[in-house]
């Protein structure tokens, strides 16, 4: 029994990565198996060893949301904010318990490949799915991408919202593409110029600008090319960048968008997704000063800004969607005050600087890439997020903590 327990290690892992093309009760059933795996094999080992102060700090985030909540008029609306945050508890504590054989290179690379290949998977249905229905989408939308109309508002078969399914992307590109530089398995460009285009055509302007940063600091720093091979291969890439732009329809648009809609609020019907978030960066800004010591409370941070952008903004943007903070650090310290903030800032601190220690560049991708969508999305209120994020901030950690053992 305790041998099959140890072999069912890698198969509950994998199909935790499968995670972006399931449901999130799919996702949440595959944590509980491997928990049940995980018990009975430490039962059968006999192995009642504590959890570690250093995994608790990295729990963090589930007290900030918990104490408040406990304290909370409304535990209703509070204990739901709980819940959105469970993973922050869940992930670090499984995953610490997990035999560190499991979080080896060649491991690791096993539950990267899963994961590629079901982003890949995606992808593929996406575009078919498109094909399938394009004689239903002959009219000309506002921004030009028949595709991404129908991936975020008709497509249904994923729940995953396509700006969290492009943030994995860039990770996953990044390891393919450290595959062709490091191993010259060329081979894996496939799933880097599958990434890149589904990523254009997704048109997630951010994410697009990270994915192809990335990859370009990577040709520059962590190729062994020479230096003339790097010049070329950067030309390349401006080319390939330069006909994206000129051949997706709407990219250029998008990048329109957010310099005049920055610039505009939101007015009527006349709306759209840059000056909506100006306009809850603004609110947020308003109720943090008015409420900086405690916060609003989390029962409570909606109906602020529903009221806020009832006072300021003479449209009707935020009754047909609840716009919440769309920006993860302003979730904190408005519902929390200054004292969840700064407490909440120390675990960040605390996960970039086991990434520096790491020595990892994937790590630090991911970690950065995360980081990064937390200002313009609620990223970690997501359970797609959360999960993204606690999986690899464990596996990247495990990992180093076997290589810490092994150089002792």
């Amino acid at each position: 029994m305790k041998k099959i327990t140890y072999q069912l290690f890698p198969f509950f892992l994998c199909l935790i990565f499968m995670f972006p093309i399931v449901k999130e009760s799919f996702s949440s059933f595959f944590i509980i198996l491997l928990g049940i795996n995980t018990l009975i094999y430490k039962i059968l080992s006999k192995n009642y060893s504590v959890i570690k102060p250093k995994t608790l700090l990295l729990t963090i985030p589930f007290w900030i949301i918990l104490v408040p909540s406990v304290f909370s008029k409304n535990y209703a609306l509070s204990f739901l904010h709980v819940n959105h945050g469970l993973y922050f508890l869940i992930i670090p504590i499984l995953f610490s318990m997990v035999p560190c054989e499991f979080f080896s290179k060649n491991k690791i690379n096993l539950y990267f490949n899963v994961l590629k290949n079901t982003c890949l998977l995606i992808a593929i249905i996406y575009v078919v799915s498109f094909f399938i229905n394009i004689p239903l989408w002959r009219l000309n939308f506002k921004d030009g991408s028949v595709f991404r109309e129908y991936v975020y508002n008709y497509f249904k078969l994923f729940v995953i919202h396509p700006s969290y399914y492009t943030t994995i992307l860039i990770l996953v590109c990044a390891h393919s593409f450290d595959l062709v530089l490091k191993e010259k398995k060329y081979w894996q460009l496939v799933y880097v110029f599958s990434f890149l285009a589904i990523n254009f055509l997704l048109l997630t302007k951010l994410n697009i600008v990270i994915m192809v940063i990335t990859l370009i600091f990577m040709l520059l720093f962590r190729s062994l090319l020479n230096f003339k091979q790097k010049i070329i291969g950067i030309l390349m890439s401006v080319i390939c960048v330069f006909l994206f732009i000129l051949f997706v329809p709407g990219l250029k648009n998008r990048f329109v968008e957010t310099y005049q809609g920055f610039n505009s609020k939101p007015e009527a019907l006349a709306f759209n997704s840059t000056n909506i978030r100006k306009a809850i960066f603004d609110c947020s800004i308003e109720i943090s000063k008015e409420n900086l010591t405690h916060g609003v409370g989390f029962e409570n941070l909606q109906a602020n800004l529903n009221n806020c952008y009832k006072a300021n903004y003479d449209s009707s943007f935020y009754q047909k969607t609840s716009y919440m903070t769309h920006n993860y650090y302003f979730y904190i310290l408005l519902s929390t005050g200054m004292i969840g903030f700064l407490v909440y800032l120390f675990y960040l601190i605390n996960i970039i600087n086991i990434s520096l220690k790491s020595n990892n560049f994937l790590f630090k991708v991911m970690l950065f890439n995360a980081l990064t969508i937390c200002f313009i999305e609620d990223y970690f209120y997501r359970q797609f997020g959360l999960l993204y994020f606690s999986i690899m901030v464990m596996v990247f950690l495990r990992h180093h903590q076997n290589m810490q053992e092994i150089n002792k």
